[in-house]
């Protein structure tokens, strides 16, 4: 295992305290997304839950006593095996880690209401948030902050959460209200409660954490720690330093922070970003046998053979057009069929396919409504210009978008436009469209599966030979 700081920063102030300075060591990670496995990129492999807590403890000295070990959120929504079982393998494993706390991301809602509450009762430590509202303006169920006595000092971990959040994921009406009012309500309450230091754990990206930074300076803020942007990245903003946690668990953030008692100032001392970049890495035993647990479970159903690819299938054209034929040939009576762009998360590599391929690109819980629409409002909702969007029924050629016959969207015209229930909940125009959609199927995969039944594939008969891959908006 090979160890990179491309972003190391060794800081030193107050050299004249040191002699008093009592030591708080942070361990930081962020978007990890359930990729509790070691992969693949670029030839290299990269991460792994159990041969990351294998390298900490090695090479960090870590154990959960000594360290504050911190989660900036999306700890949701990646490969089958964490997605089959709504984010309960990552609970489990993070709490083998020993992790203190968890910012809320977008990705925690993908798991759906029932499944959040049972994981989150589940873990031994709290995902916080501290600027989280219903639909009615009242306070989400969730704690803003939590109390740690780390290596003797009380430390103040407030969370964050986006503000895009309603935009981008099914939330049920809650939102994030402005990150500075939120901080300013809650800062002066945990140091109320006695917290020596006080840092800031968010699912927020780095520039606008920078600009949070400066908002807020007067309440002197030590650290402030991000995450959503799937960066590694830091930077001084006056006293605080503003972190930026990687992703994947292929990366990681090491902080010292430094407390004196007798002046009440916390200073940053190092602040370090690692790739685990590994060659043959060991792995720690708890944590790779808790992972083999969930993967038996999960053989028993996911790794049946649905179908084969000689050469795999690549995001967007061929991936977006596969899945939204699927969903068009399975759905009666429907005429067109759309997908967001993100909806589909990963490529279909070569070789067998099974349910569990198949889940992994389409990890969220989504289901699928049909919907009718006049041909302008179908218009007003597809991008202008063409920009893209995955469908099936419809392409965008010469400046318009055309029918399978090859003639325009008539506006005047009446169309059945099959979609997943994110598109539809999140578009208030489409609601108003059509306010009673038709129900059009439980797990948005079933039709990709049934279409796998309906027309084997094999090495002899592989699926891109029947799959359209050419792209479908032609600017």
């Amino acid at each position: 295992m090979r160890l990179f700081r491309p972003l190391l920063c060794v800081l030193l102030f107050g050299i004249a305290l040191m002699g008093h300075a009592v030591p708080v060591n942070i361990l930081a990670t962020g978007d990890m997304h359930g990729w509790l496995e070691p992969q693949q990129a670029d030839g290299q492999t990269l991460g792994g839950a159990a041969e990351l807590l294998a390298y900490w403890k090695r090479a960090e000295g870590y154990t959960p006593k000594q360290f504050l070990l911190l989660s900036c959120g999306d700890t949701a929504t990646g490969p089958v095996l964490d997605t089959i079982f709504k984010n309960e393998p990552m609970i489990a494993v993070m709490n083998l880690m020993g992790y203190d706390a968890s910012a809320l991301g977008n990705h925690e809602f993908d798991c759906g209401a029932a499944a959040m509450t049972r994981w989150r009762q589940e873990a031994k430590f709290p995902f916080i948030s501290a600027n989280l509202a219903n639909a009615n303006g009242t306070p989400y169920d969730l704690p803003p902050y939590v109390m740690n006595d780390e290596q003797g000092v009380k430390v103040g971990i407030i969370g964050l959460t986006t503000t895009e959040l309603a935009g981008i994921a099914n939330t049920g009406g809650i939102s994030a209200t402005a990150y500075a009012a939120a901080l300013r309500k809650w800062v002066p309450e945990v140091r109320a409660k006695g917290a020596q230091v006080v840092i800031v754990v968010a699912h927020v990206p780095q520039d606008e954490l920078i600009t949070l930074a400066g908002q807020v300076a007067d309440l002197k803020i030590p650290l402030m720690l991000g995450g959503h942007s799937h960066e590694l990245d830091q930077k001084r903003i006056g006293e605080t330093w503003v972190v930026n946690t990687g992703q994947w668990w292929d990366s990681y953030s090491r902080i010292n922070l430094d407390y004196n008692p007798k002046t009440g100032n916390t200073v940053v001392i190092a602040a370090d970003q690692v790739w685990l970049q590994q060659a043959k890495a060991p792995a720690d035993r708890a944590v790779k046998a808790e992972i083999a647990r969930w993967k038996a479970q999960l053989d028993k159903e996911y790794s049946i053979v649905i179908g084969y690819t000689a050469t795999g299938l690549k995001r967007p054209d061929a991936v977006y057009n596969f899945i939204t034929d699927c969903w068009l040939a399975q759905t009666p009576d429907a005429e067109i069929a759309l997908s967001n762009e993100g909806g589909f998360r990963q490529d279909i590599p070569a070789g067998p396919i099974t349910k569990a391929t198949i889940v992994g690109v389409m990890p969220f819980s989504n289901t699928l409504v049909r919907v009718t629409l006049t041909g302008a409002q179908l218009l007003a909702y597809l991008p202008q210009g063409g920009g893209f969007i995955g469908m099936a029924g419809l392409r965008y050629a010469g400046g318009q978008y055309l029918l399978k016959t090859g003639q325009p969207v008539d506006p005047t015209a009446t169309y059945r436009v099959v979609m997943n229930n994110y598109m539809y909940d999140s578009n208030a125009a489409l609601k108003a469209a059509d306010s009673t959609p038709v129900f059009a199927a439980a797990d948005w995969r079933l039709p990709v599966y049934d279409w796998l039944a309906a027309h084997p594939t094999s090495q002899e008969q592989p699926l891109e030979g029947v799959v359209d891959a050419k792209a479908r908006v032609v600017k």
